[in-house]
């Protein structure tokens, strides 16, 4: 296929207009609101097209995590956490985290809607991205414990409360209207949260093990 000037037209990327289209309509109509037909006629291909690219509406749904949520990100980590200290590492996760909540809001309110109500989508969700994020920023956290703040301090109950407290912060902001009632500023908040942490840890030791998978 060519453009109107015989150049040739680029490649439309079907497998990320599904994506797209899925995730709008998922955060508009709902999870179960939403049909595969739906989906082929807001992305303009054939209903079959989408089983070329998943399986099901739930594997839709996994990719969607997948690959707008934070888990690219995530997976940064085992680099990063050899050339920074504890402090430089937090500070950059958690900007990371807060702007990739920010550039997919959509995906947020998706998720805050499902998993109260739909107990697979719930289960995807937290095995996807929170069971990782918090296995993978606590086995770090472990590592740059000393051996007696690991006896005080459970690293996986530290990683949780880092990614609760961002998460609490970007819906009371960003979707409850705090940003225009009570408003705050997030590098402040970041900053706070990361320093409170790393003052409970300790330095510990400045180099992290790669995760073994």
């Amino acid at each position: 296929m060519s453009t109107k000037d015989g150049q040739p037209s680029p490649r439309r990327d079907r497998r990320e207009d599904i994506l797209q289209a899925s995730l709008q309509l998922f955060a508009e109509r709902g999870f179960h609101g939403t049909s595969m037909r739906d989906i082929a006629r807001q992305a303009d291909i054939a209903e079959g097209l989408i089983y070329h690219y998943f399986a099901s509406k739930r594997d839709l749904f996994r990719a969607i995590i997948d690959e707008y949520s934070f888990l690219p990100l995530l997976r940064t980590l085992p680099d990063l956490a050899d050339q920074l200290d504890l402090r430089g590492l937090l500070i950059v996760l958690a900007r990371g985290f807060y702007d990739v909540l920010r550039q997919n809001a959509q995906l947020t309110r998706l998720l805050l809607q499902e998993v109260q109500v739909f107990p697979e989508e719930k289960e995807a969700f937290f095995a996807d991205a929170v069971g990782e994020s918090i296995a993978v920023l606590g086995h770090i956290l472990d590592a740059r414990m000393s051996e007696r703040v690991r006896t005080q301090v459970d690293p996986q109950v530290a990683a949780r409360l880092f990614f609760n407290a961002l998460l609490a912060f970007f819906v009371e902001q960003e979707l409850l209207g705090g940003k225009h009632l009570l408003p705050a500023d997030e590098h402040v908040y970041i900053e706070h949260l990361v320093d409170m942490l790393v003052k409970r840890l300790g330095p510990g030791s400045n180099k992290s093990p790669r995760l073994v998978r």
